[in-house]
Order: structure tokens, then C-alpha cells, then sequence
């Protein structure tokens, strides 16, 4: 891209760097909604008026009494009382308007930057692909709370983990299109480089590594076998096995779940040290290197502490944000090592 292509584009690299940061911020109301055991709090979806929040103490009982008809409350919070469901209501409020204003400034800048013709060819295309994406994972959000609405007091973890990723994959869409605008334009697969290779490896790490960060969390696994290294001294406690079947085990029991997470952490360690080591010298690598050594070993520092306090608030929410940051190094890596598309294929 032209240097006075990229001089025009200004507005829209610091409009796509806020929602870069709305996304990083809505990581952190997210993770005290879940955190607190908010996130059921409202148990209606409605786009429109429910950005007004309740406004007198008839609208308060009636949203508390709906409340009071799920699993939540009936099996778990029957102590609850009218300022107490005040307090987790007030996250899970935050959490839905936070990305009702993520739509406003996604949407309205994206049809003025369209009217004003920045928005061309692959860019056009990307920042479609944004918005459709913002929008789905909204629409997955719901889909998340709806689970644990009607048997189950808690939401499916498999739905939480599709939701995260699901915003996880918009925020590196909206930074990518960052690079690609001040960079050039460069698609995903490798230009053949080995450190290029190597990079979409640790992403497939760290992507899985992602997906069993939510299952503990969906699942509260974080909250039992609160001593490292070991879990309550043993390397693998029997309930690990407790179903007999390996998927199931390692997938939908909190026991089974918090030893691949932990015991993943270690090969995510390993794997980000050896390629920062390796590749140290790399123009491509200039600086990167020292960002996913520093990154990955902070992070692997915060899944310990987060262990041992039995998932304290601030810091595992710092744990989640540690995974995005993470993820922000390995993107560069990747697009460092991307091969540049020409002006006739974008």
C-alpha cells in the first residue's frame, strides 16, 4: 500500500485500534461477569429495550422474579436477596450494553469512512466481515446464556468456549486489518519462511490452549486443585478418569479439564521459548521475539497465581487479558511471515 494510501487511511487504522480496545475491554467486563456468577443474571433477550435498565422497584421485582424461575437461583442462590441480585445484575448489564456501543462505533464510522470512499477492494470486504462478525458474536453470547436457563444452573462450557473464540477471532480480524493498512497487505499462509511455519504452529497451540482456558472456566475446574505443581500432590489424581472414556474426561469434568489446561501450559511455555530462541536473530523476528518470551512466561506466571488463590478476580481476569496480549505477539509473528498479496488479489 502507498505511503499516501496509507497517510489517507488514518481515520480508519485509529478507528479499527478503538475496537481493538473496546474488544480487549469487553475480555475484562466479561471475565468479572463470569467471575462474580453474573452472567445469568438477565434471563431475556431484548436488543432494543434492554438497554434501559430497570427504573423503578416494580421493574426491579419483576426482573429479579425471573431470575428466581432458573436453576441458578432455585439450586444455587435461594440465599439471594433483592441487593444482591443489584450486584450481579450490574455486570451482566455493563457486559450487554458495553457491546451495544461496540456496534454504534463499529457501524457508524464504517458507513461514513464507505460514503467518503476509503473503504475498497479487500478492505471493504474485511470490514464487512467485522461487522457480520461482531454481530454473530453477539448473537453467541445468547446462545451461551440460553444454556443455562432452563436445567442446568450454569451455562454450557462448550457454548462459553465457542463464544470466547468467537471474539477472540474478531479482535485478531480488526488487528490484522491494522497490520495489513500500515504493513501491506498480506494473507495468512506462510511465505515459506521456516520461522513462518513455525508461527501458525504456536497459534494451533495457543488456540487450544485458548479452548481449555474456557472449559476451566466454564466450568470452575480453576477453583479445585489449588497447589502447583503438582495436583494435591499427585501428577494425575484419579478423577481425572472418572468417566472411563478419554474425550469426556479431558472435556466435560472439571478434573479432567484443569490437568490438560495446566499440563498444556507447560508445552504453550516451552514451545513460545524454543521459537523466541531460536528465531532471535531474524530481521523478521526484530522484537517480537522478546514480546512472546516476556508475554508467554507473564502468562504462564498469572495461570499459577491464578491456581493458587483459587481464581482471585483481578488476577484471573489479568489471566484472560494475558491470553489476548499473547495472542496480539503471535499475530505479528504471523503477518511478519505472511505473503504479501498483490494489488489484483486483494
Amino acid at each position: 500500500m502507498e505511503h499516501f494510501e496509507r497517510r489517507k487511511l488514518k481515520p480508519v487504522v485509529a478507528w479499527l485500534i478503538t475496537g481493538c480496545v473496546m474488544i480487549a475491554c469487553m475480555v475484562v467486563i466479561g471475565g468479572v461477569t463470569r467471575l462474580t456468577g453474573s452472567g445469568l443474571s438477565i434471563t431475556v433477550w431484548d436488543p432494543i429495550m434492554g438497554a434501559v435498565p430497570p427504573l423503578n422497584d416494580a421493574d426491579w421485582n419483576k426482573a429479579f422474579d425471573g431470575y428466581k424461575a432458573i436453576p441458578e437461583y432455585t439450586l444455587k442462590n435461594q440465599h439471594m436477596d433483592l441487593a444482591g441480585f443489584k450486584r450481579i445484575f450490574f455486570w451482566e448489564f455493563l457486559h450487554r450494553n458495553w457491546g451495544r456501543l461496540m456496534g454504534i462505533v463499529f457501524a457508524v464510522p464504517f458507513f461514513i469512512f464507505w460514503r467518503k470512499g476509503l473503504l475498497k477492494g479487500w478492505l471493504m470486504k474485511r470490514c464487512w466481515a467485522i461487522l457480520i462478525g461482531g454481530g454473530l458474536v453477539g448473537a453467541l453470547g445468547w446462545f451461551m446464556v440460553a444454556s443455562g436457563l432452563e436445567k442446568d444452573p450454569d451455562v454450557s462450557h462448550y457454548r462459553l468456549a465457542i463464544h470466547l473464540c468467537a471474539a477472540f477471532s474478531v479482535f485478531a480480524l480488526v488487528l490484522w486489518t491494522v497490520f495489513d493498512i500500515r504493513a501491506g497487505h498480506v494473507a495468512y499462509r506462510s511465505n515459506g519462511s521456516v520461522e513462518g511455519r513455525w508461527a501458525r504452529a504456536l497459534l494451533g497451540l495457543l488456540l487450544v490452549q485458548i479452548i481449555w482456558g474456557a472449559f476451566t472456566a466454564g466450568l470452575d475446574a480453576g477453583r479445585i486443585y489449588n497447589t502447583w505443581p503438582l495436583m494435591n500432590g499427585e501428577f494425575m489424581p484419579e478423577n481425572v478418569h472418572a468417566f472411563g472414556d478419554l474425550v469426556t474426561d479431558l472435556s466435560d469434568h472439571r478434573d479432567g479439564v484443569q490437568f490438560v489446561h495446566r499440563n498444556l501450559a507447560y508445552l504453550v511455555g516451552l514451545s513460545f521459548i524454543l521459537f523466541a530462541l531460536k528465531f532471535r536473530r531474524e530481521a523478521s523476528m526484530e522484537g517480537v521475539w522478546i514480546a512472546l518470551l516476556v508475554g508467554v512466561l507473564v502468562q504462564f506466571l498469572l495461570g499459577v497465581i491464578t491456581l493458587l488463590t483459587q481464581v482471585d478476580l483481578v488476577v484471573g481476569v489479568a489471566h484472560q487479558m494475558g491470553a489476548l496480549l499473547l495472542l496480539c505477539v503471535v499475530l505479528k509473528a504471523l503477518h511478519r511471515t505472511g505473503q504479501r498479496v498483490t494489488s489484483s488479489e486483494g
